[in-house]
């Protein structure tokens, strides 16, 4: 199963209002778009969302050609499945080593 890297990182915080003022007002990040439950931040060419979360989370993205086959390619090397959406939506792995990550479906990124 090949994966990449993508752009997107995301925090989540039990604070997301205040880490969202912090970064906009001190750091200086523009928002380009804001919902009820997530803020993005303008950082090109990086893609920074901020969340509400139960815990301080810093989530990177990892891309794939096939979601449901690196789901099971995943829990077969000891990950462990958190939130699963499905795809186009949040699906969250902690792998063995407690790092968090999304997987994203994207098989244009592997030239399909």
């Amino acid at each position: 199963m090949p994966y990449k890297f993508s752009r997107c990182f995301a925090m989540e915080h039990p604070q997301s209002t205040e880490l969202i003022r912090f970064y906009r007002e001190q750091i200086g990040l523009k928002i380009v778009e804001a919902g009820p439950d997530q803020v993005e931040f303008g950082t090109d060419p990086v893609r920074l969302f901020v969340n509400q979360g139960d815990q301080q989370t810093l989530i990177f993205e990892l891309i794939v050609p096939d979601l449901e086959k690196a789901r099971e390619d995943l829990t077969a090397k000891g990950c462990e499945i958190l939130r699963w959406e499905g795809k186009g939506k949040t699906c969250y792995v902690r792998d063995p080593f407690g790092f968090v990550f999304n997987i994203w479906e994207d098989p244009s990124a592997f030239g399909a």
